[in-house]
């Protein structure tokens, strides 16, 4: 076999492999639908609601496999400019992974997990800080059922 037809073997079968990584990284991102918010972030939002957190979640697209992430939501609250995310990962160990220490962010900014679910102040800055705190502290005090 000469080197011109190996290059041609290795040219389609790098141009395979470019197709199905567009194709998937399309499918993440675009092309399938948006989880659904799961029972446990549902009952977050009661929780946040019945602590005179008021507002309500929405459900987001995420780039994760559903080895990692099963579902994730913003909550809005009421009358203010920024939601925080809420994260259901499918293992405890994703919401360590996930919930990882930022050295960018202050201590009330960072993303904090409770059981599976992690919380996250997405584009939350330093000036919203005390509400972080509030947040972070009614989160923490939520049971989540095994």
């Amino acid at each position: 076999m000469g080197v011109r037809a190996q290059m041609r073997y290795i040219i389609i079968l790098l141009s395979i492999v470019i197709v199905f990584w567009v194709g998937k990284f399309a499918y993440t991102f675009w092309i399938r639908p948006i989880d659904k918010p799961t029972s446990e972030i549902r009952a977050i939002e009661t929780y946040f609601n019945n602590n005179k957190v008021i507002g309500h979640i929405y459900p987001v697209r995420h780039g994760f496999s559903h080895s990692r992430v099963i579902a994730v939501a913003a909550f809005e609250i009421k009358d203010f400019p920024l939601p925080f995310g809420l994260t259901a990962c499918a293992t405890e160990h994703e919401a360590i992974i996930i919930s990882a220490q930022r050295d960018e962010l202050p201590d009330e900014l960072q993303s904090i997990r409770n059981g599976k679910i992690v919380l996250d102040f997405i584009s939350w800055g330093d000036d919203a800080v005390k509400d972080a705190q509030e947040i972070r502290e009614l989160f923490l005090a939520y049971r989540i059922e095994p």
